[in-house]
C-alpha cells in the first residue's frame, strides 16, 4: 500500500514541522532519496507543503469540529492534513482520504479514530459551509482564507497600505515558478534556449539571464555540468541592478547560497576580483559547490563576519544582501506562516543590517556603487533602513529603489537599492 504509506511519511513529517519547528524543505530532501515511484513522492509534497501553507484555514475549519484543548496534537495534526486533502486534492477519492488517514489514527490513538471518522464525513457533506467565513470582518477573513498571519497582515498594511497587504496574503498561496539563470560562463543563452526549448517547455522573462521552466529542471544534465542555476528572478534582478564593470573589485557581503555571488562572476566574465563573505561555516561548502559548478574563477570565498571588514575604500562595487526576516519567500517557506512572527528578533535583524551598511560604507571607494537588497517584505529593513542610513551619510545618493511584493509577476518579494558614494 504505496499510497498509505505516502500519508504515513507526510504524517511524520507535518508532526516535526508542527512540534519541533523542524523545516520542510530539509525533511521533503530526504524523501526525494527515497525507493518510491514518483507519483507517491509527489503525493508526500503535496500534502506536506498544502497542509503547511493552509494551515490557518484549516485549523479554523478543524476548530468548528474538535475542542483542540481536548484533542491529542497528533491526531489534530493527521485532521489538518486530511482537511487538506479533501478540500484541495479533488482527484483524490474521498473514501480513500477517510479509510487511510482512519489507519493511521489507530496506531497514534485507537479511542481517536471514531471522532476523526466522524469529523471527515461532516467535511465531506458539510464542506462549503465549514470553509465559509463571510460572517468575519474583512481582514479577518482575508487573514483565515489565505491562511495568513495577522500580525504580518498589520506589519504590511501599516507600510505599504491595505490593498498591497491583500494581494501579498492572496499571493502567498500560490505555486512559486521554476526560474532559474543561465551561466554564460559555460553556454551561449540563445544556443541553450532553442536547445532545450522544447523539452522544459521554457519561457523567456523580461530579466537578463532569466528564464522559467514549466519541468522541474533542477537534476537535468544542464544544472549538473553547470549551463544553469536555479534561482528566483527577483533575485538574478539583484546582480543585473548592481552591474558590476569587467575586471572591477568587487565585495559581496553575505554570500551564501551563492546564486548572486555566481551571477557577478559571469557579469564580470570571470574578470577582476571578487571577495565573498559568509559567516556560516555550514554554508561555505554549498557556495563552492556551486563556484566550481559554474566555472566561477575570479572569486575569493572567507568565512567570517562581514560587519569587521576593514579594507579602508578598496571595493569598486559592494553588494549587500543583508539577513532579513525573510517575509517575501512565504512561497517557498511556508513556515514563516505557522512559526510566530517575533517582532524582537526582527529588530535584532534591523541592527545587524545597520551594522552591515556601515561597513559597506567605510570599504567602498568613492565613486563606488553598492545595492542593498532583502527579500523582505517590511519598512523596517527596506525604506526605513536606507532612509536613516542616506540621512547619516550625505555623500550616498540613491540611484534607483524597488520594492516587489512577489504578486506582480509570481516572485519572491523583494527589496534592491542600488546607491553610488559621490
Amino acid at each position: 500500500m504505496e499510497t498509505n504509506n505516502s500519508r504515513k511519511i507526510a504524517f511524520e513529517i507535518l508532526k516535526k514541522v508542527f512540534k519541533n519547528k523542524s523545516f520542510s524543505n530539509i525533511l521533503l530532501n530526504d524523501v526525494s532519496k527515497l525507493q518510491i515511484s514518483d507519483k507517491f513522492k509527489n503525493l508526500i509534497f503535496a500534502i506536506v507543503h498544502g497542509t503547511i501553507t493552509n494551515k490557518i484555514l484549516i485549523d479554523q475549519v478543524s476548530r468548528k469540529l474538535i475542542d483542540p484543548k481536548k484533542t491529542n496534537i497528533d491526531i489534530q495534526i493527521l485532521l489538518w492534513m486530511s482537511i487538506y486533502q479533501i478540500r484541495f486534492l479533488k482527484t483524490i477519492p474521498q473514501y480513500a482520504v477517510v479509510n487511510e488517514s482512519v489507519m493511521i489514527a489507530k496506531t497514534v490513538n485507537h479511542k481517536f479514530s471514531g471522532l476523526l471518522n466522524a469529523c471527515l464525513k461532516k467535511v465531506i457533506n458539510n464542506e462549503e459551509e465549514l470553509f465559509n467565513f463571510s460572517s468575519l470582518a474583512e481582514t479577518e477573513k482575508i487573514c483565515i482564507e489565505n491562511s495568513f498571519p495577522r500580525n504580518l497582515f498589520n506589519l504590511i498594511e501599516k507600510g505599504y497600505g491595505f490593498d498591497i497587504a491583500k494581494k501579498v496574503a492572496i499571493d502567498s498561496n500560490k505555486k512559486p515558478v521554476i526560474s532559474f539563470r543561465i551561466n554564460t560562463l559555460k553556454v551561449n543563452e540563445e544556443n541553450f534556449f532553442i536547445k532545450n526549448s522544447e523539452e522544459y517547455q521554457l519561457k523567456k522573462t523580461d530579466i537578463k539571464s532569466c528564464y522559467i521552466s514549466k519541468k522541474a529542471i533542477v537534476k537535468s544534465e544542464a544544472y549538473n555540468n553547470g549551463e544553469i542555476t536555479i534561482q528566483d528572478p527577483a533575485s538574478i534582478l539583484v546582480a543585473n541592478i548592481l552591474k558590476p564593470t569587467k575586471g572591477s573589485k568587487v565585495l559581496d557581503m553575505c554570500s551564501a547560497p551563492g546564486g548572486k555571488l555566481t551571477h557577478l562572476s559571469m557579469i564580470m566574465e570571470n574578470t577582476g576580483n571578487i571577495t565573498g563573505y559568509e559567516i556560516s561555516e555550514n554554508k561555505i561548502k554549498l557556495i563552492k559547490q556551486n563556484i566550481d559548478r559554474l566555472n566561477c574563477k575570479n572569486i575569493q570565498l572567507i568565512c567570517g563576519d562581514a560587519t569587521l571588514i576593514d579594507e579602508k575604500e578598496n571595493y569598486d562595487f559592494i553588494l549587500l544582501d543583508a539577513p532579513c526576516s525573510g517575509f517575501g519567500v512565504l512561497k517557498r517557506k511556508p513556515e514563516i506562516k505557522i512559526n510566530n512572527i517575533d517582532l524582537k528578533s526582527i529588530n535584532n535583524i534591523v541592527d545587524i543590517q545597520k551594522k552591515l551598511l556601515e561597513t559597506a560604507y567605510h570599504n567602498l571607494k568613492s565613486k563606488g556603487t553598492m545595492v542593498y537588497s532583502t527579500c523582505t517584505i517590511n519598512p523596517y529593513e527596506n525604506q526605513n533602513q536606507i532612509k536613516q542610513f542616506t540621512k547619516k551619510y550625505k555623500d550616498i545618493k540613491i540611484i534607483e529603489e524597488k520594492q516587489l511584493f512577489g504578486f506582480e509577476m509570481n516572485t519572491d518579494g523583494f527589496y534592491i537599492c542600488k546607491m553610488i558614494k559621490e
